[in-house]
């Protein structure tokens, strides 16, 4: 009895050294998505009128879009400040930072595949590179806009907004970053960013309309962006000034709410949803920026509870679904943007496209 007892006491605290290791490194969640092309003519589908603004089209969105090979060994962002760039948060919860940051578990083309059509994008010069990021490195740009083009090459009917919402340009300026996007080449077609602006934008926004984007052969990109004063005349042609999102909306309105729960996003996305419809006009994106925001600061043990990002969207997003005021919010806000846009709880993502379409064909 007393060698066992022994045996208990000496086995506990390696328990909980197991346990704290897996809380502090483990960067995975056990969470299932869907990956079939099963919406890859999610646009085309719906059998739009050419007529339609592009404006009113509903369309799914992925959150921090290109943010899911972000891992233990990623670097900090050279943007970022406070917890994530905590030198002891990093050595000792690398895995709980990358937990609540990897916003999407898959990469461009499967979110292509899944029916995402609208990319929140935010990208870091870092060591001589453009990458994208969320609060933690995660690949070159270049990887997930090569898949893009090689998605786009043979689908004139389908079109994305690519949203650069955050850009830290270091010692470069924004004429740099458009050279080196202007550059990026799907090298087999020998494509590239010029090659998916079927539009000008010398048309106003408000007045796109879906048959301008659409290319003879490839489809197309709308590019939103907030330039620095540098870019050139050249390229300016090739984006809409975004704004800020909010209070200085110009190409774009996406109000970020900030919350950790279900409970308290739903009245603000109400909110925004009754503003929109007291406009006299809204002739800019309008988005339903509908996930949540794990903070170990503000809820550590609800933080923690939910473990990840992929997991607290895996439940959101279908509550959110679920919740009796959609329609509406659909209406004045077409673009739904989540984490985990893929998710297949509660069947989320074939849902969402399966409406969408519904909600297009409508137009």
């Amino acid at each position: 009895m007393e060698a066992k007892k022994k045996s208990i006491f000496i086995a506990l605290p390696l328990w909980i050294l197991v346990f704290l290791v897996i809380l502090m490194y483990s960067p995975f969640t056990i969470r299932f998505g869907v990956t079939s092309p099963q919406y890859s003519n999610v646009i085309g589908d719906a059998a739009l009128k050419g007529e339609t603004k592009v404006t009113d089209i509903a369309l799914l969105g992925a959150h921090d879009a290109f943010s899911h090979q972000i891992g233990l060994f990623s670097d900090v962002d050279p943007a970022e400040s406070g917890i994530v760039k905590n030198k002891a948060v990093n050595a000792v919860f690398k895995g709980g930072l990358v937990r609540v940051l990897k916003a999407q578990k898959v990469n461009a083309t499967t979110l292509l595949n899944r029916g995402v059509r609208y990319f929140d994008v935010r990208i870091s010069y870092h060591h001589d590179k453009w990458y994208t990021k969320h609060g933690l490195i995660d690949q070159e740009l270049k990887y997930y806009v090569g898949q893009i083009y090689d998605f786009l090459k043979d689908k004139p009917k389908e079109f994305i907004i690519f949203d650069i919402q955050h850009i830290y340009l270091g010692t470069k300026t924004m004429n740099d970053f458009m050279n080196y996007f202007s550059d990026i080449t799907l090298i087999k077609e020998n494509l590239t960013l010029d090659d998916f602006l079927n539009h000008t934008t010398s048309l106003p926004l408000g007045d796109l309309e879906y048959i301008d984007v659409q290319g003879a052969t490839h489809g197309g990109i709308i590019l939103l962006l907030n330039d620095d004063g540098t870019a050139s005349l050249n390229h300016g042609r090739k984006y809409y000034e975004r704004g800020d999102g909010e209070s200085n909306t110009k190409a774009i309105r996406s109000k970020w709410h900030n919350k950790q729960t279900i409970n308290d996003i739903i009245p603000l996305i109400d909110e925004e949803a009754n503003y929109l419809k007291e406009e006299v006009s809204t002739p800019y994106f309008r988005v339903n920026q509908a996930q949540l925001t794990p903070d170990y600061m503000k809820r550590p043990i609800g933080t923690l509870w939910d473990w990840s990002l992929i997991n607290l969207a895996a439940k959101s997003n279908k509550a959110l679904l679920n919740n009796t005021n959609f329609d509406e919010w659909l209406k004045v806000m077409p673009i739904f943007m989540v984490d985990f846009a893929n998710s297949n709880n509660g069947q989320f993502n074939s849902r969402i496209n399966e409406l969408m379409i519904a909600y297009n064909k409508a137009l």
